[in-house]
C-alpha cells in the first residue's frame, strides 16, 4: 500500500468511527442520522480493514482478517435507506433490511475462505485466493447493487421530487438539486471503480475512488451532524392519497355549487356536464370546460381569501377549501393553468411580495416574506430567485434605480 493511500485510509478510518459516534448517539438525532451514522461507521471499518495485515504478519487482529472487503457492497443500500429517511422522517422497519441482501450475500459466498484459520487468510489476501470463483462473483455483486440502488434511490428522489412540487407550497427546492447533485457524484464516484475493476484493480482508479468516497460520505455526514433535518421536507408524507375524498362526491357538489349560482343555464348544459363528468371519472381526465370553470373556481379563492398567505398551504388543503377532489385539482393546475401546485401558489407569494415592496421599500424582507407564507429565510430566497432570477435584495435595488 503506498504512503498516500495509508494516509488516505488512516484519515477514512479515523474520521468514519468518530462520525459515526456523532450521528448515532448525538442530541436530537434523526433516523436519517442514524442511518448516515451506521454508513460511517462501514466505511471507516473498511479503511481500517487493511491495517491488520499491512506487516504481511499474523498479530493479535488476524482472525478478522479480510472482513472489510466486501463492506462496500452495504453502501448502496445505505444511500437508498439514507435519501429515504432524509427526505421523510420515519423509523426504520425490520423490512429495510433485506436491503442487505446483496451485502450478506457477498459473505456467504466466501464463508468458506472466513472460516479458515488466519494464516489461510492471509494467505489469500497476500497472493490471491485458491477458488477465486466466489471472490470474482461478490465482487460483481458488489459492483452490480451499488449501481441498482443509486437507480432506485434516483426514482425515489424524483417521485419525492414530484409529489412535493404537485402537493407541497412551502419547502425549498435547493433540497433537491443537492440531492440530485450527490446521486451523480455517487455515479461518478462507482464508474470509476468498476473502471478499476476492469483495468484489473488499477492502483490510480482506486485511489481516486476512494479518495471521492472519503469525500462524498464524510462530506454529507458533517452536514447532517450539523443540520439534523438537512435534506427534511416537513410536510412531504410517505403517502399523500390519505386524506383523498372521493373525487366522484367533490365533483357532483362542484356541478350542485353551479347549478345553485346559475352558471348552468340550460338542461342540455346540465346534461352535458354530467355527461362529461361521468366520462371524466372513468377515464381520469376532465373535459376543457370542466377544467376552465374549476380553475376560476380557485383563482377566485385564491384572490378573495389570500389562501397562499398560509405557510401550511398544501394540495389537501386548498382541494378541501375550494371543494374540489385533489386529483381534479390537480389535474386542472396542470392540464389547463400550465403549472404545478408549487408553481402556482409560489407565484401568487412572489407577486404579493412584489407589489409590497413597490409600496413600502423600507419593509424589512424577511419579516415580509413570513407574512406571504413562508417559513424559512432560505426557502423564500430559493423560491425567489426560482421565480424572479434575482435575489430579494437585488430586486429591491433595481427599484430604488427605477
Amino acid at each position: 500500500m503506498s504512503t498516500l493511500m495509508q494516509n488516505l485510509h488512516v484519515i477514512g478510518a479515523f474520521n468514519g468511527v468518530l462520525l459515526a459516534v456523532l450521528l448515532i448517539f448525538g442530541a436530537n438525532t434523526s433516523t436519517a442520522s442514524r442511518i448516515l451514522g451506521m454508513w460511517c461507521l462501514f466505511l471507516g471499518l473498511y479503511f481500517l480493514g487493511p491495517f491488520i495485515y499491512l506487516e504481511q504478519e499474523l498479530n493479535a487482529f488476524s482472525p478478522l482478517l479480510g472482513l472489510h472487503k466486501f463492506l462496500p457492497a452495504s453502501f448502496g443500500a445505505f444511500l437508498y435507506l439514507y435519501c429515504r429517511h432524509a427526505i421523510i422522517e420515519h423509523p426504520v422497519k425490520l423490512k429495510d433490511l433485506w436491503h442487505f441482501s446483496p451485502f450478506l450475500l457477498c459473505y456467504l459466498l466466501n464463508i468458506e475462505l472466513y472460516l479458515s484459520p488466519p494464516e489461510v487468510k492471509l494467505d489469500a489476501l497476500l497472493n490471491g485466493p485458491k477458488n477465486l470463483t466466489p471472490i470474482i462473483i461478490a465482487q460483481v455483486i458488489l459492483t452490480l447493487q451499488a449501481f441498482i440502488y443509486l437507480g432506485f434511490s434516483m426514482v425515489m428522489v424524483r417521485r419525492y421530487q414530484n409529489q412535493a412540487e404537485y402537493t407541497l407550497s412551502n419547502y425549498n427546492p435547493e433540497v433537491f438539486s443537492w440531492l440530485w447533485k450527490l446521486l451523480i457524484l455517487n455515479l461518478l464516484i462507482w464508474s470509476i471503480k468498476g473502471l478499476s475493476s476492469i483495468a484489473g484493480h488499477n492502483a490510480i482508479y482506486a485511489e481516486i475512488s476512494d479518495c471521492l468516497i472519503v469525500l462524498f460520505i464524510y462530506s454529507i455526514a458533517m452536514a447532517q451532524w450539523r443540520n439534523h433535518n438537512l435534506f427534511k421536507i416537513d410536510q412531504l408524507k410517505v403517502k399523500t392519497d390519505e386524506r383523498n375524498k372521493d373525487n366522484k362526491t367533490y365533483l357532483t357538489q362542484f356541478i350542485v355549487t353551479k347549478l345553485k349560482d346559475g352558471s348552468m343555464e340550460t338542461c342540455s348544459k346540465n346534461e352535458n356536464l354530467s355527461a362529461d363528468s361521468t366520462s371524466a371519472e372513468n377515464s381520469g381526465a376532465l373535459d376543457p370546460s370542466i377544467r376552465s370553470s374549476l380553475l376560476e373556481v380557485v383563482r377566485e379563492h385564491m384572490k378573495a381569501h389570500k389562501t397562499y398567505l398560509d405557510n401550511q398551504l398544501t394540495l389537501i388543503r386548498l382541494a378541501e377549501a375550494v371543494n374540489i377532489s385533489t386529483h381534479h385539482l390537480s389535474e386542472v393546475l396542470n392540464q389547463h393553468g400550465g403549472k404545478n401546485f408549487y408553481q402556482f401558489v409560489n407565484e401568487y407569494r412572489i407577486n404579493y411580495i412584489c407589489e409590497q415592496l413597490k409600496v413600502d421599500r423600507d419593509i424589512k424582507i424577511l419579516d415580509l416574506a413570513m407574512s406571504a407564507g413562508f417559513s424559512s429565510k432560505s426557502t423564500f430566497n430559493a423560491v425567489f430567485k426560482q421565480f424572479m432570477q434575482l435575489t430579494p435584495s437585488q430586486y429591491r435595488k433595481q427599484l430604488a434605480i427605477k
